[in-house]
């Protein structure tokens, strides 16, 4: 909407919508609990803004509830000497009928003590409206401040608020309203005929303001008719015209399918997508990136994919398209090795890239026992380690050694040489000599070596850093079933590092540029 629609429509708002018969005794009854004992220190005088009742008694506690003995109410006991008095506040609704369309407008009461007068005084101001299907606005006395909604309250704010069209995701609807009758308010408007009874039941106890906003389009009441109840909640979204498929982009014969399992809107994207009738299908994808299912989908990989016991989030999907540079993953169905070790297949077929072998067989492409032709093949690379390389390794570790840590069992350093590389991936089995060698040396990520302190010589788990996260980590012979002590150790290591990172941070900001001049020619 446009800005001077909202002000025009603000403005009959204001002329139309006046404040109903007991709205003061209703704005009352919501603050009646709201009150202090003020309780003066010095001479241990306690006063009552609830019955306004003076009284003593040494067991009263400041910033401690205590019950009033004259009106017997548990109230929150507050110093007479304190520099600030916080406030109540408490938000109401009042909804109301506008131009054959209803109104929730939203009230913040502001209780506070007045030393004065000695009693309770209260400050109502409007800030928000709420009118279905036009969407929510806000009053000009609402400001926002890292993330927190703040509402003031100015004696000279009055009805005529300027008001701006609100398209958060805030909730207005959950607070105390005024009483009303659903059936009269909602006669001669345009939900007089919608399901909005239905709809609250079925979704006890689904807020009846709320469902107003669901009720303005026209697609709700169809929706509900088509027995698609959890989708009534998407009635905006599918608040569209035309045959069935302009509406829910797939064909009638889906209905059924949808009527049965009572999709909701998520389910419908997926049944977009997939267009299989198979609700499991729909319930394992439910909580995965709708780009990510497409991805495999389109790849004729998912059901095998699913089968395979892997989940369906990005670092599987990167690992996947690597693999697809190589060979076409709808191949992957007939290979269950590959799927179940997707980074020790990629890992296998670049291997197989750099050492120029073309694999095009299907014996070489898919390895019978796939990890042991990994591990073969790795012995099979040659690492050129000429002086350069060398000498790029140990500067690499000089510069990574900060890192060093160790506890009571264990300790952790970054590789120190292409030797050590080396014989870590002949030790564990793994591909760490040849596969991370030029990664690690030009600080693309960086390797490290965990050993047991009794056995410092013995490779025992190899980590790779990267990018401010453990990327993989792994026992002799790709194993990953680490004890709780080594996890925790790995842990600690990280909040080390981190600890250092941050020192180092601080120590570049305290470094003072020092400028040297030359006095000679200054005096000259």
């Amino acid at each position: 909407m446009k800005q001077e629609e909202i002000n025009s429509m603000m403005l009959e708002i204001n002329k139309k919508c006046k404040f109903p018969k007991y709205w003061n005794d209703f704005i009352e009854k919501q603050i009646e609990k709201y009150h202090y004992i003020i309780k003066d220190t010095k001479n241990k005088e306690c006063y009552c803004t609830n019955c306004h009742h003076t009284f003593y008694d040494t067991k009263v506690r400041i910033r401690h509830y205590f019950k009033c003995p004259n009106c017997n109410k548990e109230i929150y006991v507050i110093s007479k000497n304190a520099k600030y008095m916080p406030s109540f506040k408490q938000s109401v609704n009042l909804v109301q009928r506008f131009s054959k369309n209803i109104i929730t407008r939203v009230f913040e009461i502001e209780v506070f003590y007045n030393q004065e007068t000695k009693c309770m005084e209260k400050d109502i101001v409007e800030y928000c409206r709420i009118i279905p299907g036009k969407g929510k606005f806000l009053g000009d006395n609402v400001r926002f401040f890292l993330g927190y909604m703040h509402i003031y309250h100015y004696d000279y704010i009055t009805a005529d608020l300027y008001w701006r069209e609100y398209d958060g995701v805030r909730f207005f609807s959950d607070f105390p309203a005024y009483p009303y009758n659903k059936k009269k308010i909602v006669k001669g408007t345009k939900f007089e005929y919608a399901p909005i009874k239905d709809f609250t039941i079925m979704f006890y106890p689904y807020n009846f303001i709320d469902t107003l906003q669901l009720a303005a389009y026209e697609s709700f009441e169809l929706l509900w008719n088509m027995k698609l109840y959890n989708l009534c909640f998407s009635s905006k979204k599918l608040n569209k015209n035309g045959s069935f498929y302009k509406r829910f982009g797939l064909p009638k014969n889906y209905l059924k399918f949808m009527q049965d399992e009572n999709i909701d809107y998520r389910c419908l994207k997926l049944l977009q997508v997939l267009k299989v009738q198979d609700i499991n299908l729909i319930k394992k994808c439910y909580d995965s990136s709708l780009r990510n299912v497409k991805f495999l989908y389109k790849n004729g990989i998912l059901e095998k994919y699913l089968a395979s016991g892997n989940k369906i989030y990005l670092g599987n999907i990167k690992v996947l398209k690597e693999i697809s540079e190589f060979i076409p993953l709808k191949k992957l169905n007939n290979y269950p090795k590959g799927l179940n070790n997707l980074n020790i297949y990629k890992d296998y077929l670049v291997m197989s890239k750099k050492l120029a072998l073309n694999y095009v067989s299907q014996k070489n492409l898919f390895p019978r026992n796939l990890i042991s032709r990994h591990d073969k093949m790795q012995k099979k690379l040659v690492i050129e380690e000429d002086r350069e390389t060398h000498f790029k390794s140990y500067l690499r570790y000089l510069e990574l050694s900060k890192y060093t840590y160790e506890d009571e069992k264990y300790i952790i350093f970054p590789a120190p040489s292409i030797e050590d590389l080396k014989d870590e991936g002949k030790q564990q089995g793994n591909c760490v000599g040849y596969m991370y060698l030029n990664p690690y040396i030009e600080s693309k990520t960086e390797i490290y070596f965990i050993r047991n302190l009794l056995e410092s010589n013995k490779s025992f788990i190899t980590l790779e850093f990267k990018n401010g996260n453990v990327v993989q980590k792994e026992l002799p012979h790709h194993s990953r079933k680490f004890t709780d002590e080594q996890n925790d150790f790995i842990d600690k290591w990280i909040g080390y590092r981190n600890f250092i990172e941050q020192k180092e941070k601080y120590k570049k900001k305290q470094e003072i540029k020092v400028i040297k001049y030359n006095f000679k020619k200054m005096a000259a």
